[in-house]
Order: C-alpha cells, then structure tokens, then sequence
C-alpha cells in the first residue's frame, strides 16, 4: 500500500473515530450540535492529532496570532482567524489545564476564539463560523468530554474546586456536584 493511500485511510478512520465519539460526548455534556458543527469539530480533532505542535507551548501566545490576523485583510484575514479560532476552540476543549501556569485563563481563550470566528462571519463568510461563534462554549465543552481522561471520581476536591474557581470549567464544576459539593457561581464562599 503506498503512502498517499494509508495516508487517506488513517484520516477516513480518524474522521470515524471522532465522529463516534462527538456523539456521545454531546450527551454527556447535554449539548446539542448541528451537523455543520459536528463535522467542523470532527476535522479539527482529526487535523489536531495530525498537526500536534499547532497548539503547543512553541505555538506564539494566542492574543498576538489574533492580533496579527486582524491586521491582515481579504482572504489572509479569514485563514488566519480561523486559526486562531480553531487553536482557542482547541485550548478550551481539549488541553483547558494547559492554561494552570499562565496569567490567561479559559475564558480568555474563550473569548478570543469567538471573536475570531466571529470576524470571520461579519465577512459573509459561512454560517457555520457565526454559529461556532454563538456556541463556541458548548463546542469546547463537547470537545473537552471526547478528550476527557479525567472522568472518574476526583481525589483532591479541594483542588478541583479552587481550578474551577480560577477557571470555571463546566467539567470541574459537573465533577465536584457529582461529589456532592455544592457551588456558588456568584462567588460568595460562605461556608454554612
């Protein structure tokens, strides 16, 4: 079998692989994707397995790619905020605790991943960039649930719940009400 050949076959089963798994992760999450959105999501994890640096440590800080694309114009402007938008949607869903050690934090990321995209749709572009835009929260919490390998039980609730504090990540919060915690978004802290 040539290159070019297993080389299709991988990304047809990577497709598969993640499709299957959005599936089941929009049901753990309660959230509902539209099919544009599902498969979006599927080639962005399978183009992320594919190209593992793209959101990494030596990638440049995320509020500077984001800057730099909007200087750009025309079609330039649109590919580089989808990069920017696809990294941050990437960051939030799959690898939020990369973030522990930095002065940002996921709805910072959050946050540039939407305006992103949405720059992308005040264009004209596709519908589906405005929708990633309007649901970019859910988007990354379905991903964050087919990347989950934190599933079970927590051990250290107290660290868990001061990340979720930081955070906020709707995984963590699901996490300790599942341990019987009960959390104060507001943030009042008043032990009773």
């Amino acid at each position: 079998m040539d290159q070019q050949h297993r080389s299709l076959e991988i990304a047809g089963s990577l497709a598969a692989f993640f499709y299957e798994e959005i599936q089941e992760a929009q049901e753990r999450a309660g959230a509902e994707l539209s099919e544009e959105i599902e498969a979006y999501v599927v080639h962005l994890l399978a183009d992320f397995v594919r190209r593992t640096g793209v959101a990494g440590r030596r990638s440049p800080p995320l509020a500077l790619q984001y800057l730099s694309a909007r200087g750009q114009s025309g079609t330039a402007r649109a590919f580089a905020l989808r990069e920017v938008g696809d990294r941050a949607l990437f960051i939030a869903g799959a690898v939020p605790r990369s973030l522990d050690r930095t002065p940002v934090n996921v709805r910072y990321v959050r946050s540039i991943g939407e305006s992103a995209y949405r720059g992308i749709a005040e264009r004209g572009a596709l519908a589906v960039f405005e929708e990633l835009a309007d649901a970019f929260e859910d988007v990354s919490q379905v991903i964050g649930e087919v990347v989950d390998v934190d599933g079970e039980a927590p051990r250290d609730l107290l660290g868990l719940y001061e990340r979720w504090r930081r955070h906020g990540d709707p995984r963590d919060a699901r996490r300790l009400v599942g341990a019987g915690v009960l959390l104060d978004a507001r943030g009042s802290d008043v032990v009773q």
